[in-house]
């Protein structure tokens, strides 16, 4: 007789699962397990896995199994910014700029749709693509992509090669510029963890690190006009990519 949901063992909830991101059918797994058809469904179900995937899209989930391209490099840093992976291998990202959410998922092969959220309130319009993907989701978990990360303070820079294109596109994501006609310089700022402002600061040898009154959150910033050239010629080394036009989150956008 096939094992209940009821009766289903902590092993028994992971060779379901495992079962089932080797590529086996859910139809075949209660045969191949002897477990009921229900415990199949309840289990990959609880564990936030979409059993419809594979009939709605595909997408490349060794994308990040290394980071050996500046393009690869830059859409780390925005994962890091703005992307989250969940204990259930939920891959999301999200972004008010379209063309960013469109990037990564050209660059994931990503065939599903990318989802419009409309805040209340007069906020600009999200963009989304979210996934299921056991591979892709420990690849970004290596690199510090992961939910809580502000709060434990844990954090990623990559090798020097690939470190002005990550940090160009956590700029992006994460990042703001002001012009200041009335004075030499402006304004640079990225937000992040104490621990990743400081070590940023470290990494680029410059800047200064400001907290907010939220004890997570902190502000590295440059200020002078030899230090904002410095960096812009730092994250723009090696690679082009970045938004279309000058972003800075405002009340209303975000």
């Amino acid at each position: 007789m096939a094992i209940s949901y009821s009766k289903l063992t902590p092993q028994h909830r992971q060779k379901i699962i495992e079962a089932f991101h080797k590529g086996m059918e859910c139809r075949d797994i209660p045969t191949y397990l002897d477990v009921s058809e229900r415990s199949v469904s309840r289990v990959l179900a609880e564990a936030g896995i979409n059993t419809k995937r594979k009939n709605r899209y595909t997408l490349n989930e060794g994308y990040f199994d290394i980071i050996d391209s500046q393009v690869k490099a830059y859409l780390l840093g925005l994962m890091a910014a703005d992307g989250c992976v969940t204990s259930t291998n939920y891959v999301v990202f999200e972004s008010v700029q379209r063309e960013l959410v469109e990037l990564l998922k050209a660059e994931l092969q990503y065939t599903g749709e990318i989802r419009v959220i409309d805040p209340p309130g007069g906020y600009a319009s999200h963009y989304r693509i979210n996934f299921s993907s056991e591979q892709l989701a420990k690849a970004l978990s290596r690199y510090a992509v992961i939910a809580g990360r502000g709060i434990s303070g844990v954090y990623y820079f990559p090798e020097s090669d690939y470190l002005g294109s990550y940090l160009l596109g956590y700029f992006d994501g994460d990042g703001c510029a002001y012009v200041n006609k009335n004075r030499s310089g402006g304004l640079v700022c990225i937000v992040g963890s104490r621990p990743f402002t400081y070590e940023l600061a470290k990494q680029v040898d410059m800047g200064k690190v400001i907290s907010h009154k939220s004890q997570f959150v902190y502000y590295w910033r440059i200020y002078s006009r030899t230090s904002i050239q410095k960096f812009y010629d730092f994250v723009y080394a090696k690679t082009k990519l970045t938004l279309g036009k000058t972003y800075c989150p405002t009340k209303k956008q975000r």
